[in-house]
């Protein structure tokens, strides 16, 4: 049972991490942006994230893992800090805790007394994840993006893209997110894996730049709690 709920877990949170690092490596487009709203658009997002070295927010997450019959919905606090630095604070239904810092992962449970180690790179097959998480992919070399209804761009709502990644080794087969058109942050994301799961994020009371020490990333594990160290971790 206990393997179940660790890869149930990291299903969820490797879903998190892929859609965040999406959001942190969005790269400048050409220079066509002014006369391209498309192109215009992912400028206005990349500026925005650009000028932005630590962000927070609360999340809630439905995922919806390939197997199982009923959705994960999840309610939290993370917080991110440029260059690579996560932190997701689960504190509904069940309180755990993931932090990447440095190329480690942590997954603390505390209902399990135990806090699983590993490197960050390995959670997945595909490097291309964490290229955009540490800042260094390309949005535009990298995917296929395209308005989500390219009929009606959105004007008078929220707009809304769809990423669709050029390699399909990757795992993924698309990324669709909403953005706040007065800051151009990403407010809502839906990942839509190739094996069939699915995740979608809802961000609020977000707060850019709050200056967030690089402390606040560190995980020590409380007292009495098992470190089980781990070569790789992933679903």
């Amino acid at each position: 049972m206990k393997a179940m709920t660790l890869s149930r877990t990291m299903s969820c949170f490797w879903a998190s991490a892929v859609l965040v690092g999406a959001s942190l490596g969005i790269p400048a487009p050409p220079a066509r942006a002014a006369e391209d709203p498309l192109a215009g658009m992912i400028q206005k997002i990349q500026t925005a994230y650009e000028t932005t070295a630590d962000w927070e927010a609360d999340f809630e997450q439905v995922t919806r893992i390939e197997g199982f019959e009923t959705a994960i919905t999840s309610r939290g606090r993370l917080y991110i800090k440029k260059p690579g630095r996560l932190r997701w604070d689960y504190r509904e239904p069940n309180h755990h805790q993931v932090v990447v810092n440095v190329g480690k992962i942590w997954v603390y449970t505390p209902e399990q007394q135990q806090v699983v180690v590993g490197p960050f790179a390995q959670v997945s097959d595909s490097q291309l994840p964490l290229h955009l998480l540490t800042g260094v992919g390309r949005l535009d070399e990298d995917f296929a993006v395209r308005w989500t209804d390219p009929a009606r761009p959105r004007p008078d709502g929220l707009p809304a893209l769809t990423l669709v990644p050029k390699d399909p080794r990757t795992g993924l087969a698309r990324l669709e997110l909403e953005v706040d058109p007065a800051g151009y942050f990403i407010t809502r994301l839906t990942l839509f894996e190739a094996n069939g799961n699915q995740s979608r994020f809802r961000f609020s009371r977000i707060r850019r730049n709050t200056g967030l020490k690089d402390r606040f990333f560190v995980f020590s594990p409380p007292k009495g709690v098992v470190v089980v160290e781990s070569p790789r971790i992933g679903p």
